[in-house]
């Protein structure tokens, strides 16, 4: 069997980036059926977004001489993206028993947001002549964005103010295409971008995982004088 070079480039880099951010969770890990649903759903959610993208750029295209990285359509393409994302994973975890912390949310929709980069990636691949290039700048790049803009409103989505986790997630993925399209000579900015939210994420799961613990052990913040509860 001839396993396809640009599935195999498109798919490696959102399952790296996918083991390393599920370390965040080694504490009561989610089932492995549940994260592959996820990943393939994450696949779906993609589908769902190229369809109204391809639609609005079919009937309202860019204006002649506008640069790319000025197209009004940055932020509403990112926007139908996270929205397609993290609805697909609202409809599949939100009832499910497994969802029993506030860390999950990230982790949730961060496994989603690299199934989606997956397939992104295979369809970004194929035909394309410069393969290898392409494969490892969206491996670092655009999976890689994808992973942290989820992460923003699986936070959000986490402590009850998801409209916020909307506009963070979409704001940081316009920007990162932004730059990508502004500075196309350097990687640099892009980079940059991607270094700062990194931090902020994981700032973010060391406040759910601390929350996540103090409820499972009944206690309370010791900034509040009471006896924890036995």
């Amino acid at each position: 069997m001839v396993i396809s070079l640009p599935l195999v480039l498109g798919i490696v880099p959102a399952l790296f980036w996918l083991v390393f951010f599920l370390q965040e969770d080694w504490r009561q890990p989610e089932p492995k059926r549940l994260i592959f649903l996820l990943f393939i759903a994450g696949g779906v959610a993609a589908v769902l977004a190229i369809l109204p993208e391809l639609f609005i750029d079919k009937n309202f295209p860019l204006a002649p001489g506008v640069p790319p990285e000025l197209s009004p359509l940055l932020l509403p393409f990112a926007l139908i993206e996270e929205l397609a994302k993290f609805g697909i994973v609202y409809l599949i975890v939100r009832p499910n028993k497994y969802f029993d912390e506030r860390v999950d949310a990230m982790i949730y929709m961060i496994t989603a947001a690299l199934g989606f980069a997956a397939l992104e990636n295979v369809l970004n691949l194929f035909g394309n002549e410069a393969i290898v290039e392409v494969a490892l700048l969206r491996g670092i790049g655009a999976t890689l964005l994808h992973a942290l803009a989820a992460a923003i409103l699986g936070f959000y989505w986490a402590k009850g103010r998801i409209m916020t986790g909307i506009i963070g997630a979409t704001l940081l993925h316009g920007a990162f295409n932004y730059l990508i399209l502004k500075v196309d000579s350097t990687i640099l900015y892009p980079s940059v971008l991607l270094f700062l939210a990194a931090i902020f994420v994981f700032q973010d799961f060391e406040i759910l995982k601390d929350e996540d613990y103090v409820a499972s052990r009944r206690i309370l913040p010791k900034s509040k004088a009471a006896p924890a509860s036995k």
